[in-house]
């Protein structure tokens, strides 16, 4: 008995002794079960936290900027803008041949001269996206202003400096909804504009290249099950001349792009109509460039008393020129060809009022290896265009000839080609030229090499 009492005591007394440290164990296991509980709903917070930051919802702050409109409006204009360009280094050798008869001696003589030139083409320009429906184009270009169908200067004349001319300028127009009716596909343009008519492989039998005409013009393409049918229309002024009747052109084209027999193989063809107003009687620009034409005298005052005369020198015919082209794409040993022909008429004249072109284009330089060839040949007689604003490598009207073009990619953006021309001047038709008779009936041979790149 004295030893259960004596038991009961010690255990009394060491769970008298021990009661604090298991009210502060008891309040420790509390205290934590709550650290855990608010730990907890921090994490809760955090993950609704990175949840919203993933939806772009904020509750005070707003949505994450998405545009560099967004976040500076004076920034904006560079998801807007973008500026492209391009450098051409050019070595050329041309001969032509003159042919001129000695009227004392009765005799006809030959010479030909050769000329040597390097050249460079340089042209940077602004393409600025204004608002979804309007975009405005600005483009710098090397050349001289008294030719419209070159952006070539000539290294020469001491390391002169060079020109800078407005090559392009214009706004495009393109909505896709206008007054609740669908015109996706339409774009009008109005300035100094890049060609907005169609031309088979790039030819240049009625423009040349770098030929970039003024005025307004409009565009609309549409498909009709697999064929894309365009028509395209548009006036330009050519001259102003406040003295006389202002020189415009209007021309309107229709064309199609068809599948034929499988999606490889495609059919091109279209008509284009173009009319000079007042080009007859107006004085040429330039020499003629094989045009028919004559010389006019006109009758100045120069005081109450007297009169001066100066010839000048006009046009002797209109011209309304009617074209048709046609092109066929297919694919062969995994490359594109392309075969095409072109003819072109004025019918504002009954003599050497026609032109044609034929040719063929092998492959495409795209990737860094490839290459592609170019073939055709032309005849185009002096009046069936107008000589001014045709291919400036073959010079003129009145003229046919050869051209073979091949190009290899050396590199992304940059290529280098070579072009070779062999032709010949005055066809002997029904034209009978003004100018002197030794810039008749020349052969000629232009053989350039092109270093091309872009930005």
């Amino acid at each position: 008995m004295k030893k259960m009492m004596y038991s009961f005591t010690i255990c009394m007394a060491i769970l008298f002794l021990s009661a604090p440290a298991v009210v502060r164990a008891a309040s420790e296991v509390s205290d934590l079960k709550e650290t855990v509980v608010k730990q907890s709903e921090m994490i809760d917070a955090l993950l609704g936290r990175v949840k919203a930051l993933e939806e772009k919802k904020y509750t005070n702050v707003g949505a994450m900027p998405t545009s560099l409109e967004e976040i500076s409006p004076k920034a904006s204009w560079a998801e807007r803008v973008q500026i492209k360009g391009d450098f051409r280094y050019r070595h050329e050798t041309s001969n032509a041949e003159g042919r001129r008869h000695n009227v004392d001696q009765g005799q006809r003589d030959s010479r030909g001269t050769t000329r040597n030139r390097h050249r460079i083409r340089a042209r940077i320009g602004v393409y600025a996206e204004i608002n979804d429906d309007i975009d405005f184009i600005f483009r710098l270009a090397s050349g001289t202003d008294n030719s419209p169908t070159s952006t070539n200067e000539t290294l020469d004349t001491f390391f002169t400096k060079k020109h800078v001319w407005i090559d392009l300028a214009y706004v495009t127009w393109h909505p896709e909804e206008f007054m609740c009716i669908d015109t996706r596909g339409f774009e009008a343009y109005a300035g100094k504009m890049k060609m907005p008519f169609y031309k088979p492989v790039g030819s240049e039998l009625i423009w040349d290249g770098d030929m970039n005409p003024e005025g307004i013009a409009a565009k609309y393409c549409t498909k009709v099950n697999n064929i894309e049918l365009c028509v395209a229309g548009g006036g330009f002024w050519v001259d102003e001349d406040s003295n006389d009747v202002d020189t415009n052109l209007w021309g309107v084209q229709g064309y199609f792009k068809a599948p034929v027999i499988n999606e490889d193989t495609k059919l091109v063809g279209g008509i284009t109509y173009y009319d000079y107003g007042s080009m007859r009687d107006h004085a040429v620009y330039g020499d003629g460039n094989g045009n028919s034409t004559q010389f006019r005298s006109i009758f100045g005052q120069v005081t109450p008393t007297q009169l001066v005369s100066t010839d000048t020198e006009i046009y002797q015919v209109d011209f309304q020129i009617l074209e048709g082209f046609t092109e066929l794409h297919w694919t062969m040993f995994d490359m594109p060809f392309v075969a095409y022909g072109q003819f072109v008429g004025n019918m504002a004249t009954k003599d050497d009022d026609n032109g044609f072109q034929f040719g063929a284009k092998i492959n495409k330089c795209k990737n860094p290896g490839s290459w592609q060839f170019l073939y055709y040949w032309q005849r185009l007689e002096a009046d069936a265009v107008l000589g001014a604003l045709t291919n400036g490598d073959f010079g003129q009207t009145d003229s046919q000839g050869h051209a073979f073009k091949v190009g290899y990619q050396l590199a992304k953006h940059t290529q280098i080609s070579s072009q070779l021309f062999i032709g010949r001047t005055g066809l002997g038709g029904d034209h009978v030229p003004p100018y002197p008779a030794d810039r008749t009936g020349k052969d000629f041979t232009t053989f350039q090499v092109d270093l091309k790149v872009k930005f």
